[in-house]
């Protein structure tokens, strides 16, 4: 009657704590307007109330093998019911672990934004739950007294024979994590591999399928891929634009210093480019020489060309209205008159 009063009253505690427990948590938990710690919340009262009554029922047992002796089968069968135990309480805690740890992960992608990993992370939860399954199996083993080292050397000698079976699969498998996980581009994105220009259409497990300006669809080997530098201009938060152009010696002085005004003001009336900077640079062979710079806030390659189109025909319209000619490479050859004049005397008297 004690053992069992004992083991009622332990389980009358842990089902009074708990609920009292919950729900002052739980309205702690429903001022935050996030559902995850809710959910959390409701795994973690879950599993700790099987694992309080266990602990209710073992306080009890042992009152009663300890006050009754033909109860008392001896440290075999005691020892049996505390790893039955203990296996059940590893067995929830398990359950919990994988639970919170897959919840985790999958909040934590959606609050990145990155909604196409939760695809990878849908495949990956039998390798995550199975991994903690065997950590929660070894720690159950080693507290048992098994001896481990055994065990762990069958494991690394299986795993060194997995891993140069798997050579290949492994290795194709952990590229597509890497670029699935690290992201050095996404799918429709602008990139450029060597002499490969295109938009990125499928990532696969062995290979990356880009579709290229002509047309042509390229697979490129994962770790083809990340084995060399990748251009991504699917990323950038705004393209810079730097252009040179010249103008022929003849362009007077005063020309030259407004020169600068009429380029900014055809960037100007030319959005969403924005001006950065216009300079006189240089004394070249055969022009003088202006570099003008601005930024186009949008990656996209068509608006890009379409902006620059615009702002390269407002800049000729405008030289063309104040009289400016562009210079393009040439020589020219100056004759001193009064040479020329006597070279044709002497000819004419010869």
């Amino acid at each position: 009657m004690i053992a069992t009063a004992k083991a009622l009253l332990g389980s009358a505690l842990v089902l009074v704590t708990l609920r009292l427990l919950g729900r002052w948590l739980m309205r702690l938990v429903s001022r935050t307007p996030s559902g995850t710690d809710d959910q959390l919340l409701r795994s973690v009262l879950a599993t700790a109330a099987p694992i309080g009554y266990l602990c209710a029922f073992w306080w009890g047992w042992h009152s009663l093998v300890s006050d009754v002796e033909v109860l008392n089968f001896g440290q075999g069968v005691d020892r049996l019911i505390e790893a039955a135990m203990l296996l059940l309480a590893i067995v929830l805690i398990v359950r919990l672990i994988n639970r919170v740890l897959l919840l985790l992960l999958d909040r934590s992608l959606r609050r990145l934004g990155r909604d196409n990993q939760l695809t990878v992370l849908r495949g990956l939860e039998p390798m995550i739950r199975s991994t903690v399954w065997v950590l929660g199996l070894l720690m159950f083993l080693q507290n048992q007294g098994v001896q481990m080292g055994a065990i762990y050397a069958s494991l690394a000698g299986a795993g060194i024979g997995v891993g140069l079976a798997l050579k290949g699969p492994i290795s194709n498998f952990l590229n597509y994590l890497t670029i699935l996980f690290d992201e050095p581009f996404r799918i429709g994105q602008f990139i450029c591999f060597d002499d490969v220009l295109g938009n990125v259409e499928r990532v696969g497990i062995r290979s990356t399928a880009i579709r290229s300006l002509s047309g042509e669809r390229i697979v490129i080997s994962n770790e083809d891929l990340l084995s060399k530098v990748i251009q991504n201009y699917g990323d950038l938060p705004k393209r810079r634009v730097a252009t040179t152009i010249g103008v022929v010696y003849q362009t007077s002085v005063d020309t030259v210093k407004a020169i600068p005004g009429l380029v900014e003001a055809a960037i100007r009336s030319n959005p969403p480019g924005e001006f950065d900077r216009c300079h006189f640079t240089r004394f070249a062979d055969s022009a003088l020489e202006f570099e003008f710079v601005y930024f186009i806030p949008d990656a996209d390659m068509v608006l890009f060309l379409d902006v620059q189109q615009q702002i390269n025909h407002a800049i000729m319209e405008s030289f063309q209205q104040h009289g400016i000619e562009f210079a393009y490479p040439s020589q020219t050859l100056y004759l001193d008159s009064a040479q020329l004049k006597t070279r044709e005397v002497a000819l004419a008297v010869g």
